[in-house]
């Protein structure tokens, strides 16, 4: 299970850099704005923390810490989704690091 959480951690770390470099290319152009970029600078650092987290098993205040960091970006995951109910796929981004997150909230609270 523990090569699960470092893997899901690092495909947070991906996702993170995704999201990044699409709201800064201009081709791209699926994201626009500073809220892209600030919302990919979060999901690189959770998932640099869940990964950090994830090689040091007995740190309870890094287990606490990176579980409400990671459930928090769960959250506003959660939130973006609800703003266009009607179909999802059209966040992408949204609801795949919306699902690891709350994986990785479970990875986080088990110990």
């Amino acid at each position: 299970m523990k090569w699960i959480d470092t893997l899901f951690a690092w495909a947070l770390v991906l996702l993170g850099s995704a999201h990044f470099l699409a709201a800064y290319v201009p081709k791209l152009s699926v994201l626009l704005g500073p809220w892209s970029g600030s919302a990919a600078v979060a999901i690189v650092t959770m998932g640099l923390m869940n990964a950090v987290r994830s090689l040091h098993r007995g740190d309870s205040f890094l287990r606490w810490a990176t579980a409400a960091a990671t459930g928090l970006t769960a959250g506003l995951c959660l939130g973006v989704l609800y703003q266009f109910q009607g179909n999802v796929l059209h966040q992408p981004a949204a609801l795949a690091v919306g699902a690891l997150a709350l994986i990785e909230v479970f990875f986080a609270v088990a110990g």
